[in-house]
């Protein structure tokens, strides 16, 4: 650690040196490329190129200045973001006052989107898809669980073999050095940041490691770095961070509004449906034929992935709604109606939704997760600390540990981590805005965070990931620091735009 931060500190001394950004059109956008060190140690050695977009500010003679955006992820493109949000294919986190005073930079980091090289661990997207068929998301027994060790290990093997010396290049600390070099050639004093769950770790580290150079910093939905980066020996990132827990909270949410609500259908069954219908699904898959006579199989793991990453947006708790009262009923009547329906969504999530651990995202999420974090080299620690937290957190807590299994197989040795300290002297206060109920970021994350940096903390009474997509409230509350600087009063909170299954 005392090697990391000296070397944070060398930096902090010597202003970082980047060649302006020559900007292009593309569509309604701005487009420009940076090349940095693939080593920062090495700055005349071998290099990477970042992409970046911009919506340059509406009014240039009243522009503030750049705000670089990071969506999260790690490994979800910000620029494919960026485009969906001009497109109004998505909410913006800001208003348009934003837009008015901003020029508003969405950055692919390295390994990640349009940046190249990108990590890869498969030649192909077929071999991508097929390589998981068959492998569940969330193991119920030892011989799934030593399934999954093995693909796990070969996953590691892969990404290894098509990604190379990449992959010891993709840490959170690498790509804040990126960050610095990124406001230098913006021709910022200060680096003004908006991140997004993995985004809030990212603007965290480089608060950390360049105090002085942190400008405004909205960090919404947060991944806090000072409790996912190390743990007990034996830990898991999930427990450590308690996603276990913020999704058995929010389910619970789920549950009671369904309850109280008017639109629910799932209610009818009564408070204990939900736990008899998953323990029915674990002791044994629910067998189906679609009306075309294809056999298909309902299997815990499916059922429990859908809901997990459902709760994640409140507008897809329907959905949760409509597959637990289809289940329940084809449960009651496997030869019914319900059962065929039901089929036919099952075979529908078998193309186009299936039960892989491996995803589009699985490659650059691995990369900087597994290179970020202490993890056990002992693939049984996943499913001891699944076991645990089982008790605690039922149905969830395999779900969220072996989100992150790959990393006892990993084949990577990360050039440089940031592992604290955790106190940074940011001059600006920052923004830290999280749900009351959200699945993948908990508000215990977001409280701590907030002890710990120089910020203000608002609270979004509601539910699912990231604040700015479920409450105007943040919306307005992020424009208003960003372009007044203004923070809520202490103790404020916002009301989320809409109550599930509220008519």
């Amino acid at each position: 650690m005392a090697g990391v931060v000296g070397a944070a500190v060398l930096v902090c001394a010597t202003p970082a040196q980047a060649n302006p950004l020559s900007w292009k059109d593309c569509a309604e956008l701005k487009c420009a490329s940076l090349d940095v060190p693939l080593d920062h140690a090495d700055p005349r050695g071998e290099r990477v190129t970042l992409a970046l977009v911009k919506a340059p500010a509406r009014k240039q003679a009243e522009r503030l200045g750049s705000v670089v955006v990071n969506r999260g992820g790690p490994g979800f493109s910000t620029i494919q973001y960026l485009e969906l949000i001009k497109g109004k294919h998505l909410p913006a986190p800001w208003d348009d006052r934003v837009w008015d005073r901003y020029d508003v930079i969405a950055l692919d980091q390295r390994g990640v989107g349009k940046a190249t090289p990108t990590v890869k661990c498969f030649a192909t997207p077929e071999a991508a898809a097929a390589f998981g068929a068959g492998v569940p998301t969330v193991p119920v027994s030892l011989a799934e669980v030593m399934k999954r060790a093995a693909k796990d290990a070969e996953f590691a093997s892969e990404c290894r073999k098509h990604s190379g010396k990449l992959l010891d290049h993709l840490s959170t600390a690498t790509v804040a050095r990126d960050l610095d070099l990124v406001r230098a050639a913006l021709g910022e004093q200060r680096l003004n940041f908006l991140g997004q769950s993995y985004g809030v770790a990212l603007g965290t580290v480089y608060a950390n490691m360049f105090p002085a150079r942190t400008g405004a910093l909205v960090l919404d939905s947060v991944v806090n770095p000072a409790i996912t980066t190390t743990g007990a020996i034996g830990s898991v990132q999930s427990e450590r961070s308690g996603t276990d827990n913020s999704t058995r909270d929010t389910m619970r949410e789920f549950l009671r509004l369904c309850a109280q609500g008017k639109t629910c259908q799932f209610a009818k069954y009564g408070p204990g449906a939900h736990r008899d219908l998953l323990a029915a699904l674990r002791a044994e898959p629910l067998a189906l034929t679609t009306p075309e006579g294809k056999p298909v199989s309902l299997t815990y793991s499916k059922l429990v992935v859908y809901i997990g990453g459902r709760l994640y947006q409140t507008d897809a708790w329907s959905g949760i709604d409509y597959m637990l009262d289809l289940t329940h009923r084809a449960l009651t009547e496997p030869g019914g109606q319900a059962a065929s329906e039901l089929a036919q969504v099952v075979s529908y999530l078998d193309e186009f939704e299936p039960d892989n651990p491996y995803n589009e995202l699985t490659p650059a999420y691995s990369a900087f997760t597994c290179n970020d974090d202490d993890t056990s080299k002992f693939a049984l620690a996943w499913w001891k600390a699944a076991e645990r937290r089982e008790r605690i957190a039922p149905n969830f807590a395999t779900l969220r540990a072996y989100e992150t299994s790959q990393c006892a197989s990993w084949q990577a040795k990360p050039k440089e981590r940031y592992t604290g300290p955790w106190r940074p002297k940011n001059a600006r206060p920052a923004l830290i805005i999280n749900n009351r109920y959200d699945p993948a970021t908990p508000i215990s994350g977001a409280v701590e965070l907030s002890r710990t940096l120089n910020s203000r903390l608002l609270i979004a009474e509601g539910w699912g990931h990231i604040a700015a997509q479920q409450s105007t409230c943040a919306i307005t509350a992020t424009s208003d620091y960003l372009v007044t600087g203004a923070l809520p009063q202490p103790g404020t909170t916002c009301k989320p735009n809409t109550v599930p299954f509220s008519g």
